[in-house]
């Protein structure tokens, strides 16, 4: 038995680390006014006012984005394929995807405890810079507040923060669907939403593609050491 686990103890041991894991962020609250004028939530022109919403981020960095980190501070930012964020908006029973494919920002500050601030801010956008202000697609939430809701800069480590209405936890979407024949931009989609709670999680990280031949590469050595004992033990017997 000792052959088995060594075979299997030596492939993993050689593996190659697991790739960071990205972190979600799970933001909640509810629509103070918005229009659904493109029907991306339901009924094209109906009220989002009222409505709950929550907004779920993927933070996962991207070859180079700009990271900067101090001890109360924590930057994470890039343009285009160094874009590190997407989000996934629910409002009501409708979800929009906003990919990030142009830009995306995440910062977290964790200052309240040092006579400054608590805050935190999202923005994710799918579209060319130049065509703002009418005619791009983009969800910012952000908060900042002298209250001490935040457990560390780190987005990862926010476990779940509580706001009140005197943190004054807004948010602005704004949704335009280009037409694919025309190229033009439909009537945005515009809200403004209030932020309620944060709750961040690290996801469970994927091993690379070199540690997944690693391993099965350990298990069939396993398998090949196992099928050895057995024929051993049958010319014993025999």
């Amino acid at each position: 038995m000792k052959r088995v686990w060594v075979g299997a103890v030596a492939a993993l041991t050689m593996a190659a680390p697991a790739a960071a894991a990205p972190t979600t962020v799970t933001v909640t609250g509810t629509v103070m006014s918005g229009i659904d004028a493109g029907g991306q939530f339901g009924m094209a022109g109906a009220s989002l006012a009222g409505q709950p919403f929550s907004a779920i981020f993927t933070i996962d960095q991207a070859t180079g984005s700009t990271v900067i980190e101090t001890a109360t501070s924590s930057y994470l930012a890039g343009m285009g394929a160094a874009s590190p964020i997407s989000a996934v908006l629910t409002i009501g029973s409708g979800s929009y995807r906003f990919a990030g494919t142009h830009n995306g920002l995440v910062r977290t500050t964790d200052a309240a405890g040092n006579g400054g601030t608590d805050s935190t801010q999202f923005f994710v956008d799918d579209t060319d810079l130049s065509q703002k202000p009418n005619d791009n697609t983009l969800l910012s939430l952000g908060f900042d507040t002298l209250r001490n809701v935040l457990a560390s800069a780190e987005v990862g480590a926010v476990t779940v923060a509580d706001l009140s209405l005197a943190d004054n936890a807004k948010g602005v979407l704004k949704i335009a669907n280009r037409d694919g024949t025309s190229g033009a931009f439909g009537t945005p989609t515009v809200a403004d939403l209030s932020i309620n709670t944060i709750r961040a999680s690290v996801m469970s990280p994927v091993p690379e593609p070199a540690t997944w031949a690693m391993m099965v590469a350990g298990f069939a050595m396993a398998g090949v050491a196992l099928r050895r004992r057995r024929v051993d033990a049958r010319v014993r017997f025999a």
